[in-house]
C-alpha cells in the first residue's frame, strides 16, 4: 500500500489500528527519514470531544522533547485528522512480555529506569499521564525506551475534557484514585507505574477480572500476590520497590518517580555505562527472537554518557584512589630521602680489628680523664673519698646506636 499525503509524506503500510485511530508507516521525503502517522477514523471526525482530545494529544506531546519520549513532527486537519510522529523500529512492552514472559531482573531494571526519565520529564511539566501501561512503552531495536501517547494526559493548564463520572483510561493499570474520580497528582501515575514493574518481572498483572469482581473492584478492595510467590528470581528489593508503589493510599507511596528511580538503580551495580545497558536490552530481545538485531549504525552510542554506578562500586573507586596516594606518598619520600626505606638496624660497617657489637664492652665513666689531664688511677667504680660512683646510662657505650650514620662530607 502506497499513497501521497501533502507531497511530502508518502505512506507504505499500516502498523496498527486501534478504537479511534490507525497508525502508518510514512516516508518523509524531504529529510528522508522514516515517520509514524497517527489518523483519526473517519467514524470520529465528527466528534467534537474525540476531536478535541486528538488535537490536544498532538501539541502536549509536541511540548515534551525528551530522548525517552515519542516526538511530535507534524499535525494537520484535511484531509483527515493527523499526527506525524516519530518513527519506533521496534516493539512494545505489552508485546515482549506476551512472547518472552517474566523479564530478567537487569532487563526489566533498565527498562524501568529509561520509562522513569520520561516520566520525570513530564511530571516537571506538570502533566500526569494517566495511561501508563505497557502498550504505552515502546522499546527500539537498539535498547532505547520511549513513552508514547499522551492522549488522556492531565495538567491543570489543560481545559478537563472528561466527563464527571467517566471512567478513561485503561482499567486494569487505573489508580484508585483514578477509579474514584478524584483529583490526581504525580503519584497516581506512580501506581500505574507499579502494576507495568509486577507485569515485567511476573508476566501477570496484579489484579485481573474474574467471574465474580472486575478489574477496579480489585484495585480498590483487595490485595494482590506477592511478586515472589509469582516468580522467587525476584530480589526482595524488587519486590518491596512494587509494593511501595502499589499502596492503595497515594500518601503512602513514593512521593515521586526520582524517589523509585533511586531505589532502580542499586539494582545496576555492575553497569556501567547507559551504552552498555541499552545493548543488553538489545542483546535480549534478539536472543528471545522479539526482534531483528538492529544495523550497526544504530547500535553505536557517540554521546558520552553518564555511568550508572552503585555504592560498590563507589567504594572500590575510593580504595583504589587510596592506595594510588600512598604510593605517591611513597615515592615522594625516596626521592627527597633515598635512606627513608633502609632498615632501622642497619650498622655501619666494623673496621678492621673493631670489638664486635656482640662482644660486652668495659663501663666506663664518662667522666674518665684524657691522657694528658689524668691524675693518680682511682679504682674502678669510686671516687677518691670512697664514695661508690653513680654510672649515667649515656656512658654506657655498649648501648647499639639506631641513628643512621651522616653521609661524609
Amino acid at each position: 500500500m502506497s499513497r501521497q499525503i501533502k507531497d511530502e509524506y508518502e505512506i507504505i503500510g499500516e502498523i496498527g489500528s486501534g478504537g479511534m485511530a490507525t497508525v502508518y508507516k510514512a516516508v518523509q521525503k524531504s529529510l528522508d527519514r522514516p515517520v509514524a502517522i497517527k489518523e483519526l477514523k473517519k467514524d470520529y471526525s465528527a466528534d467534537s470531544q474525540i476531536v478535541r482530545r486528538f488535537e490536544r494529544e498532538s501539541r502536549v506531546a509536541a511540548s515534551l522533547q525528551h530522548e525517552n519520549i515519542v516526538h511530535i513532527y507534524d499535525y494537520w486537519k484535511k484531509p483527515y485528522y493527523s499526527i506525524v510522529m516519530e518513527y519506533v523500529d521496534g516493539v512494545n512492552l505489552a508485546d515482549v512480555i506476551e512472547k518472552t514472559g517474566p523479564l530478567p531482573v537487569d532487563v526489566g531494571t533498565i527498562i524501568a529506569l529509561q520509562v522513569c526519565e520520561g516520566l520525570d520529564y513530564a511530571h516537571m511539566r506538570g502533566l500526569i499521564h494517566r495511561d501508563i501501561k505497557p502498550s504505552n512503552i515502546m522499546i527500539k531495536r537498539n535498547g532505547e525506551v520511549k513513552l508514547m501517547d499522551f492522549g488522556i494526559a492531565q495538567s491543570r493548564n489543560l481545559e478537563a475534557l472528561t466527563m464527571p463520572g467517566t471512567l478513561i483510561g485503561t482499567p486494569a493499570y487505573m489508580s484508585p484514585e483514578q477509579i474514584l474520580g478524584q483529583q490526581l497528582d504525580s503519584r497516581s501515575d506512580i501506581f500505574s507505574f507499579g502494576i507495568v514493574l509486577y507485569e515485567m518481572f511476573t508476566g501477570v498483572k496484579p489484579f485481573r477480572d474474574d467471574d465474580t469482581r472486575s478489574v477496579t473492584a480489585k484495585i480498590l478492595k483487595e490485595k494482590f500476590l506477592a511478586p515472589r510467590r509469582v516468580n522467587s528470581e525476584i530480589p526482595w528489593g524488587i519486590q518491596w520497590l512494587i509494593k511501595k508503589c502499589l499502596r492503595k493510599n497515594p500518601k503512602r507511596r513514593y512521593g515521586s518517580v526520582p524517589e523509585v528511580r533511586k531505589r532502580l538503580v542499586k539494582r545496576l551495580d555492575r553497569m556501567s555505562t547507559k551504552a552498555d545497558a541499552l545493548q543488553r536490552i538489545a542483546g535480549y530481545l534478539v536472543s528471545m527472537n522479539v526482534l531483528e538485531a538492529a544495523p550497526e549504525q544504530e547500535t553505536l552510542v557517540s554521546m558520552p554518557m553518564a555511568p550508572i554506578i552503585g555504592r560498590r562500586s563507589i567504594a572500590l573507586v575510593i580504595s583504589a584512589l587510596l592506595v594510588l596516594a600512598t604510593l605517591g606518598i611513597l615515592f615522594y619520600q625516596l626521592q627527597v630521602n633515598p635512606s627513608y626505606m633502609q632498615p632501622l638496624t642497619t650498622q655501619p660497617a666494623m673496621p678492621s680489628g673493631a670489638t664486635s657489637p656482640m662482644t660486652r664492652p668495659q663501663v666506663t665513666s664518662s667522666a674518665t680523664p684524657t691522657t694528658a689531664d689524668a691524675g693518680p688511677r682511682q679504682p674502678s667504680g669510686s671516687l677518691t673519698d670512697g664514695t661508690p660512683q653513680t654510672i649515667s646510662s649515656t656512658s654506657i657505650s655498649s648501648v647499639p646506636s639506631y641513628t643512621a650514620s651522616a653521609p661524609p662530607h
